[in-house]
């Protein structure tokens, strides 16, 4: 499941308050190159350092259909998805992804409209590629929660490591790709413990608004 995503083909940054769609695509077999993942956001920033996109509550999700394997019977495996996808939406708390040009994760932290959340959630994934309708990627199924105490020490932990071996187990990653995720897993654990960029940013600037209102798919949003 393991392939490049190509490089920027929108070069012109995207204006602060355009909705665009934050996609994961992965090679599905017969099935070819396509959508995993969709989410539809509204950008905060754009520019050569950093796109920072925010998902209001109602914010447009797409998920591929079919029975869920592994565990927690959460996995969508190729073999069980038929093409078509569950159309969803935001909800619970809305969340802020900030990703720093270039590097193999992203940083998400939620807003439940008075205080963030005591979790940052770094979700390894290729570096985001800008599109004519978002940002492009690829998910890496393993993520590092982080979380910092009142002396300002952090703690840190993995999740969803069993998906990865399902995955693994299955042969749909192989160990070099899966050393390769855990790798980029302990790089993502130095630069909190390092306080290295979001870690260190004011987040203030970037708070989700409560009038903001829900971004929706692009047409078409699937095109692979």
């Amino acid at each position: 499941m393991h392939d490049d995503v190509a490089i920027d083909v929108r070069s012109e940054p995207f204006r602060a308050g355009e909705s665009v769609v934050l996609r994961s695509l992965h090679t599905f077999w017969s099935r070819g190159r396509a959508v995993s993942f969709a989410v539809a956001g509204r950008v905060l920033v754009d520019n050569d350092d950093v796109a920072v996109v925010a998902s209001p509550l109602g914010a447009a999700v797409r998920r591929r259909a079919g029975v869920g394997s592994g565990p927690n019977s959460r996995l969508v495996l190729p073999v069980d998805w038929d093409g078509s996808y569950i159309e969803d939406s935001w909800s619970g708390v809305p969340v802020v992804r900030v990703h720093p040009k270039g590097a193999a994760w992203s940083v998400w932290r939620w807003h439940d409209g008075t205080r963030w959340l005591p979790d940052w959630y770094i979700n390894l994934e290729l570096p985001w590629v800008r599109t004519p309708m978002g940002f492009d990627s690829q998910d890496w199924t393993l993520d590092v929660i982080a979380r910092r105490d009142a002396e300002g020490r952090w703690s840190v932990r993995y999740k969803d490591e069993d998906e990865l071996a399902f995955y693994a187990d299955k042969g749909l990653v192989s160990e070099a790709h899966r050393a390769m995720i855990q790798r980029t897993g302990e790089q993502a654990t130095t630069a909190v413990h390092d306080g290295s960029f979001p870690f260190n940013a004011d987040w203030s600037e970037w708070t989700p608004q409560p009038n903001w209102l829900a971004p929706q798919m692009p047409a078409d949003w699937d095109a692979a």
